[in-house]
């Protein structure tokens, strides 16, 4: 696939952040595809390497938070063969209405059409302060 074709994987995988599309996210992740999130996993439950499965679950606990999905809008994008380089930024109200918005780098490595692997820089005090 062409770097143009990655970018179009990674923006239609980031939309299903927004509709709150576990299923979408999901279906769009290799059968062996791994998620890891920066911070030390003792002190941020997110933080550390997902499997797929552990990752879905990751997503379904996420969207039972928000009041109308992860609205998760991609800056820019940087692609050179099977790797795309996201700047993205997030905004959300959650269902107790606090407001989450949050800044990411995400590297996600393609194969086949679908995400392989993707390494989620973040803030996870901010994660931290409004969810607990």
């Amino acid at each position: 696939m062409s770097v143009e074709d990655n970018k179009r994987i990674v923006r239609e995988f980031c939309y299903h952040f927004k509709t709150s599309n576990a299923d979408g996210l999901i279906d769009g992740m290799t059968e062996d595809a791994t998620w890891w999130v920066n911070g030390k996993p003792h002190l941020f439950p997110s933080a550390g390497t997902k499997t797929k499965t552990e990752a879905a679950s990751m997503f379904r606990n996420m969207f039972t938070a928000y009041s109308n999905g992860l609205d998760m809008k991609v800056i820019n994008l940087i692609g050179e063969g099977d790797s795309i380089a996201a700047e993205a930024r997030s905004q959300a109200t959650t269902k107790s209405g606090k407001i989450y918005e949050n800044e990411y780098f995400i590297l996600f490595k393609i194969r086949d059409g679908k995400i392989a692997s993707a390494r989620e820089y973040t803030d996870p005090m901010h994660v931290q302060e409004t969810f607990g």
